[in-house]
């Protein structure tokens, strides 16, 4: 996708004299051009008519819809579109959603922005398109390209608030949205969320999260603020102060499994690895959902040579995602230790399959080619 100029590719024609749609209504119009997107790698001058194909219309198409949603024809464009493929958005949804399964993102995004202006009137179509993101800079996070992180966050947050208002017709808009704000640790917003879908929801599984969402929230919530203050002092290396603050927070919310991870993490930067241990089986104790508790757990216990335990934990990690670059780098680290530079240098090649720039992997493997 060209990120920068996403309708590039598009060519407008006059409707061929030949043109004809079997098994549809459509009423073609023959004052309205055609878009069509030329394939890759032929720009728009080199491109023959003969070379024209149906698929090549419906392609256009759908790129006017995903960005270029003032376009006077738009609404001609999407009626044929769902004339000539009456299937096309059972079709396009799951090729949107297997592309982000594979962290196929951008092509995902697309297809997704395609699917909201071919239904607008769908709000699934957006709420898909706002997990994607939501999931693009959980990725980004892991491979540490922290801004783009953040831009995908707050692109995600955004759409998060814009749906809200039909969150009662589309519970799941509340689930999702309390989810998102939990891991941001905004417990005031999670609180209010899991509420609505409690009150709008119908499935019973999501129900129960929503419970428990709930109840991790309303123990929080009120003393907010102190807990961000930690976060932030903990994230940006100041973690004496933070590990002050948490612990302070922990006297008064000793079950608070999210304060017992943020103690063992200012702890493991402190390189006090036994403290942290215990913190983070704490953590573990009270909710083992959570991949980053495996992980750090594994970080402290490679430093403490306990080689076995951190294999178990890293193990249970990779169940939960088994594309996870943290964990897979782990993975390769623990194997150096236990002097297993083979296993190590897969572990590092397949870091470098799911992110080819990762530092840590370029790192370790020039290490080991070198010895």
């Amino acid at each position: 996708m060209n990120t920068n100029n996403p309708l590039g590719s598009i060519v407008l024609i006059s409707v061929p004299e030949n043109l004809k749609i079997e098994n549809t209504d459509l009423t073609i119009d023959q004052s309205i051009l055609l878009p069509v997107e030329i394939p890759a790698g032929i720009s728009p001058s080199e491109w023959k008519m003969q070379d024209l194909s149906w698929e090549m219309i419906l392609s256009g198409m759908l790129k006017i819809l995903a960005y270029d949603k003032s376009n006077e024809n738009i609404g001609y464009y999407r009626n044929f579109v769902l004339s000539v493929k009456p299937q096309i958005v059972q079709e396009l949804t799951q090729s949107a959603i297997v592309k982000a399964q594979v962290k196929d993102f951008d092509l995902g995004e697309e297809i997704f922005r395609a699917l909201a202006g071919l239904e607008p009137e769908n709000i699934r179509h957006r709420l898909n398109l706002t997990i994607l993101y939501e999931n693009k800079a959980n990725y980004l996070k892991t491979l540490n390209r922290l801004e783009e992180y953040q831009k995908y966050m707050d692109i995600a947050e955004d759409s998060y608030r814009d749906m809200l208002e039909f969150g009662d017709t589309l519970a799941d808009i509340f689930f999702n949205a309390a989810w998102f704000f939990y891991n941001k640790q905004d417990f005031m917003q999670t609180s209010e969320l899991a509420s609505s879908y409690l009150k709008f929801g119908d499935d019973e599984v999501k129900l129960a999260e929503a419970k428990r969402l709930l109840n991790d929230a309303d123990r929080i919530k009120h003393q907010n603020d102190a807990y961000k203050e930690a976060h932030e002092l903990i994230l940006s290396d100041r973690n004496k102060e933070g590990l002050d603050k948490i612990e302070t927070f922990l006297e008064r919310n000793p079950d608070v499994w999210n304060a017992w991870f943020l103690k063992g993490w200012a702890l493991r930067k402190l390189s006090d690895f036994t403290s942290a241990e215990q913190a983070f089986l704490k953590a573990l104790e009270l909710n083992k959902s959570q991949l980053d508790i495996y992980n750090e757990l594994a970080i402290c216990e490679i430093e403490m040579e306990n080689y076995s335990a951190a294999e178990a934990h890293l193990l249970q990690a990779f169940e939960m995602d088994s594309e996870n670059v943290k964990v897979i780098s782990n993975m390769g680290i623990l194997a150096l230790k236990q002097g297993k530079k083979e296993d190590a240098r897969g572990f590092f090649h397949t870091v470098l399959e799911l992110e080819p720039e990762d530092p840590i992997a370029l790192e370790y493997l020039n290490f080991l080619e070198k010895t």
